[in-house]
């Protein structure tokens, strides 16, 4: 950030939330601890730290632009910001650390020690989330199976008669307002945290494969769904559509969970190669550049060939920043990326390179630990959705073609007991005298007894159970991405995954009913 053209307005975006917040508040802590290391002046560390495309950047940036081109003292701009911001976590901070200034506390010493101490908050924070996360993710199984209930309570109780049309639309409004609250917590509970990276030098190849195949696929499969599915009956129609949406969007969903999982390996792996890096650096008195030439790149086995290209460009003599911001480009981490500014720029501006990798790697390997709990809870949730989903669009439908079959029927013993009843009163004799107070029923009387078990309007019907699934499979979609985190793109992995499941079933479910139907 530029602070010629820095506005405070900027604060004021910055969100409330602590736990949003927590993972910059961290990480921008670390970075000022390892690049005080190398004995700066305090305006450079700011500068250095509001340098930081991170949200918390912007405070440090303006402390920086009111003590050294206003010349208010340090103590007082720190006061003046922390009055602007908004999450308690980020004013508390800077109130302690407009005190410890005032006092004469050393400064190293005050960033150490705050920074030990967010680095245990934001960890039982992160625990406690993911074990509410846990829980929220139980309670929306339970969500699921509650929808289904009440659907299949309205379908039952309209063949019987007992309701109309218009309580089933009501009831399928009542499953868009459950589930949507349902994927409204989860997303609320679920840890805040950039897992990817986008640099200006490029994406990784899987990340680039996903976004190009999206861009052809999405349109694609919408356009071919919209012309092959009113060419069938709705139930057909729709299942073709979601066939098409789903297989449309697959081979670039599969690309996101292939850059997603090389993610979550660089992740684990970066804080082994930081601290490898600054031991052998700080040990043997040799730079950056000569350390990586001694690593062991076999014992990486997802970063080695980055480490290798990395080590190829800086031996060219190419200039050190450009190879390094090509190293997070070719990951794609944003811990990777959080983690090697912190490395470099330590280094760089004076800190010994044991010290600052020996930090930067305990900083690493905590964010991947926690990430670690919260794709245990996560992966056994998007593993439980999926056949979960199925069972729910497989019940819907079931007693939708249930309901249909009878529906039909029922109009067929009207129309038969119709016939008859008109039969018989033509047979009888206009000479008969019917007894005074006796009253004939009309032919059109005669299936009132059959109201009970009345047809229904399965046009109607049909497009609510429609409506229903597509609801499901959007929720089902965006629940286990939202408590998993990560790129957007994997949307689109949980979305193709969820359609070709609602649509193989739609297509299932009708000739399974058809067939268990004729046999009997």
């Amino acid at each position: 950030m530029n602070s010629t053209t820095y506005s405070p307005k900027h604060i004021e975006k910055v969100s409330s939330d602590n736990l949003v917040v927590g993972f910059d508040l961290l990480s921008n802590l670390t970075y000022m601890q390892v690049v005080g290391m190398g004995g700066l002046p305090r305006h450079q560390v700011l500068h250095n730290c509001g340098k930081q495309k991170l949200t918390t950047a912007v405070f440090f940036e303006y402390i920086n632009v009111l003590s050294v081109r206003l010349g208010m003292a340090s103590s007082d701009a720190f006061r003046l910001v922390a009055e602007r911001a908004k999450a308690s976590s980020v004013k508390s901070l800077l109130l302690r650390f407009a005190a410890a200034l005032g006092s004469g506390e050393s400064e190293s010493d005050f960033i150490d020690q705050e920074t030990r101490l967010e680095s245990q908050k934001y960890g039982n924070q992160y625990e406690r989330t993911v074990e509410n996360l846990r829980k929220w993710t139980d309670a929306y199984a339970a969500i699921l199976v509650s929808v289904a209930l009440i659907m299949v309570v309205s379908l039952v109780s309209t063949m019987l008669g007992s309701l109309d049309e218009t309580f089933v639309v009501m009831m399928a409004f009542t499953v868009f307002c459950v589930t949507s609250i349902g994927v409204f917590v989860i997303y609320r509970v679920s840890p805040y945290e950039q897992m990817t990276y986008d640099s200006p030098e490029g994406i990784p190849p899987s990340r680039r494969k996903s976004r190009l195949l999206l861009l052809i696929g999405v349109p694609t499969g919408l356009v071919l769904a919209l012309l092959v599915g009113p060419q069938f009956g709705l139930i057909t129609g729709a299942a073709l559509g979601f066939l098409l949406v789903g297989f449309s969007m697959l081979p670039g969903g599969w690309y996101a969970w292939k850059d997603d999982m090389e993610v979550a390996r660089l992740d684990h792996e970066i804080s082994t190669f930081v601290r490898s890096v600054g031991e052998i650096a700080g040990s043997a008195g040799v730079t950056l550049t000569e350390a990586i030439s001694r690593i062991d790149t076999r014992a990486l086995q997802s970063l080695g060939r980055y480490i290798d290209r990395l080590y190829i460009r800086l031996s060219a003599s190419l200039p050190t920043p450009d190879c390094w911001e090509r190293f997070r480009a070719e990951t794609g981490s944003e811990l990777v990326n959080r983690s090697t500014h912190m490395l470099v720029d330590g280094t760089d501006l004076g800190g010994r390179p044991d010290q600052v990798g020996h930090i930067v790697s305990d900083y690493a390997e905590h964010i991947s630990q926690l990430r670690a709990t919260r794709s245990l809870t996560s992966s056994t949730f998007s593993y439980l959705s999926v056949p979960m989903h199925g069972t729910v669009v497989f019940i819907l439908v079931f007693v939708y073609q249930i309901v249909s079959v009878f529906s039909a029927k029922m109009a067929e013993v009207s129309s038969d007991v119709l016939k008859e009843a008109i039969n018989d009163s033509l047979t009888i004799s206009p000479n008969i005298n019917v007894p005074p107070g006796l009253n004939l029923p009309a032919p059109g009387d005669l299936t009132a007894g059959l109201s009970i078990f009345g047809s229904q309007d399965m046009g109607i019907m049909g497009a609510v159970i429609v409506a229903v699934i597509a609801i499901m499979t959007i929720a089902n979609t965006m629940a286990p991405k939202f408590a998993a985190g990560g790129s957007n793109l994997k949307i689109a992995s949980y979305f193709s995954i969820t359609c070709i499941v609602t649509g193989a079933l739609m297509g299932i479910v009708p000739l399974f009913t058809k067939a268990l139907f004729s046999i009997s």
